[in-house]
């Protein structure tokens, strides 16, 4: 075999396995940030569904009147808030950390902000997530 061959071989099997090494790290490493963020929506969502809406003891119209008057500013709260009701999942709050630096997500600046749309009921909202674990360091 010429060594002309042998470089071109070599080289392709560089490309190959960079590309499968670039591959795993999109596939593994580089979700962390949609999947905690989806984490803490789903908290948020239950944090809402499960706790806020029901736990205003008022007549249906009463509790659509008053999560109205957060449409614009909306509801925020701290994953150290959330992590404290019991409605919510306590794997997902401890599943929190970025997994690249090992860091556990800040409780009290990791935070989702609910805003109640039309017409006010149970499901209908927002959120915003703010997510404060290591990522743009």
């Amino acid at each position: 075999m010429s060594k002309k061959k042998l470089v071109i071989i070599i080289g392709a099997a560089v490309v190959v396995l960079a590309g499968i090494a670039v591959a795993l790290v999109l596939i593994f490493g580089g979700n962390n940030e949609k999947k905690l963020t989806s984490n803490l929506t789903t908290l948020g969502k239950q944090f809402y569904e499960e706790f806020y809406y029901p736990s205003q003891e008022k007549s249906q119209e009463d509790v659509k009147t008053f999560v109205k008057k957060f449409e614009k500013t909306g509801i925020k709260v701290n994953l150290e808030n959330i992590a404290k009701i019991s409605k919510v999942d306590k794997e997902l709050v401890d599943s929190m950390v970025n997994k690249k630096t090992k860091e556990k997500c800040d409780a009290k600046n990791s935070y989702v902000i609910i805003r109640p749309e039309k017409p006010y009921g149970k499901t209908n909202y927002t959120i915003e997530v703010n997510l404060d674990c290591g990522f743009n360091k």
